[in-house]
């Protein structure tokens, strides 16, 4: 059947390139037959790669050497890594005008790639195969790097890491072109490098390299750089696609493992999934982003804000056990006994530090904050890790006050005793309530009658070590006004501020006031 489809294209003249891999299951008789269809149809010869392995090409390689002499056609045999696309260029460029050459190889890598297109199913395969053919028919390395400069698809493995030099130039080939190219020659080398930026989404930067180490682009080259391109923008959107779904569909179970919505079993086979072990000690990392204004959550600004810090942070911390969460990014961290809890905390303000600059320098208006979950041994407790670190977050606002700090960006939930507890536990609020002493009640009451602001100056006096002079700087007051406030405090509260136990209980009164204004 295929043979009564292909003949029909034939007139007459041409010239075959053949593997001889196609006539594996074909036998000699109807091998033969086909050659005297050839002829009929005044084929003009074969090239042929140098590949027959199996002893039944070998056998159908001497029927077509035979029947060439005995028919007086040609047969070129060529080397195996030698590929067809540098023929074919020549032959059109010998039998046809320019133009009419260019056509007809724009057709031809266009059908080329189209099959690849619609005959592989998996997008990473279908990436492979097309770079793969890419490269033979521009007779060059090619690859495809992500903004940092690193190669995500290489056409070999001797493709180097990508950079933009200083001396880069626009480019626009002598043909009729939908596209532009930057061109750059790196030190040290002594070819040129055109290079396409292609941006997927509106959201991923990648950029289409094409390194003239074996021979420079001729005008078919940039004719089959027009359907490579497009192929490639289609390519990588159907491969992007596919990447989020596979790690939405990760994320979900790790998101579910950690929110403790899978059964016992389920969780082992998602631990199993992910490397994780049942005897080794985790932590569970919140990252979040909050706005230093008033502004709506879930925006596609703020999804690309988060996905863009999330790319930051895989550069400090290992990928596999890092994912975006909606508006959080969460971190699974294994301990070791080369690094201790406090060099760990160490590491993410540092950590927090550098990003938190990085969201400055692109103008982004957001408070980069961290919650370190509890120590847990097994996959089975990290979602105690996880429930910790969230609770962190959630009241870092209280504890800045609390702590006098309000710069603290990186808190640990196993440091903050007390207040953890009141959190974790008082989700009632007369059991919050409880907790706060009749005289700081009556103190809040003053305030609100009279729109005062004595429970948080008592708040800030108590945070400095009961310095009027530190008071009046950290509210901005003058110094008589923190004084009157602090005289005011005592007239109301009779607080004994030498009292070790009086003041304990304020302090404790003052977090679970701060509690209450949340919840």
């Amino acid at each position: 059947m295929k043979w009564q489809i292909w003949k029909n294209f034939w007139g007459g003249g041409e010239l075959l390139l053949t593997s001889m891999r196609a006539y594996e299951a074909t036998e000699e008789d109807a091998f033969l037959y086909h050659l005297k269809e050839f002829d009929k149809k005044q084929v003009s010869g074969f090239i042929v790669k140098c590949c027959q392995r199996t002893e039944h090409l070998k056998r159908l390689f001497d029927i077509l050497m035979e029947f060439s002499q005995e028919y007086h056609f040609y047969v070129i045999e060529i080397p195996e890594d030698l590929h067809f696309w540098g023929i074919i260029k020549h032959i059109l460029l010998q039998l046809y005008d320019i133009e009419t050459a260019k056509l007809k190889y724009f057709k031809m890598t266009h059908d080329n790639l189209s099959n690849i297109l619609l005959n592989v199913i998996d997008s990473r395969e279908s990436m492979e195969r097309i770079f793969f053919l890419i490269s033979t028919m521009l007779g060059n390395p090619v690859g495809l790097y992500n903004a940092d400069g690193t190669c995500f698809f290489p056409s070999n493995s001797e493709t180097q890491d990508f950079r933009m030099e200083k001396n880069i130039t626009e480019y626009k080939p002598e043909i009729i072109t939908r596209y532009q190219y930057l061109c750059q020659k790196r030190k040290n080398t002594n070819y040129i490098e055109y290079i396409k930026k292609l941006n997927i989404f509106e959201r991923q930067e990648m950029y289409f390299v094409v390194s003239e180490q074996n021979e420079p682009l001729r005008e078919l080259d940039f004719i089959a750089l027009e359907n490579i391109i497009i192929t490639l923008q289609f390519s990588l959107i159907r491969h992007v696609i596919e990447e989020n779904l596979e790690k939405r569909y990760i994320r979900d179970l790790e998101y579910r493992l950690l929110n403790g919505s899978l059964s016992n079993d389920e969780e082992n086979e998602v631990a199993g999934m992910h490397g994780l072990n049942d005897a080794e000690i985790y932590r569970v990392v919140t990252f979040r982003m909050d706005a230093k204004k008033n502004m709506e959550k879930f925006t596609n600004a703020q999804i690309k804000e988060t996905e863009m810090v999330e790319n930051e942070i895989i550069r400090y911390l290992p990928r596999k056990h890092i994912f975006l969460q909606t508006n959080q990014i969460i971190y699974i961290h294994r301990e070791t006994e080369q690094e201790n809890g406090l060099e760990f905390r160490k590491k993410l303000e540092k950590l927090q530090q550098t990003i938190q600059e990085f969201l400055v320098n692109r103008g982004v208006e957001k408070d980069f904050l961290i919650g370190i979950g509890k120590t847990v041994t097994g996959y089975h407790e990290l979602k105690e890790s996880f429930k910790s670190s969230k609770i962190a977050l959630k009241y870092i606002k209280i504890i800045r006050r609390m702590i006098g700090d309000e710069s603290k960006s990186v808190i640990d939930s196993t440091k903050i005793g007390f207040f953890y507890h009141v959190i974790e536990k008082m989700k009632d609020i007369n059991q919050l309530q409880a907790f706060i002493p009749e005289s700081l009640n009556k103190l809040r009451q003053y305030d609100i009658q009279k729109n005062g602001e004595l429970v948080d100056t008592l708040e800030c006096y108590l945070n400095v070590n009961q310095s009027l002079k530190k008071t009046s700087e950290l509210m901005f007051i003058h110094y008589r006004t923190a004084s009157y406030r602090l005289q005011k405090i005592i007239e109301i509260t009779n607080i004994d501020f030498n009292n070790a136990a009086e003041v304990l209980g304020v302090r404790n009164g003052l977090i679970a006031i701060r509690v209450l204004e949340v919840m």
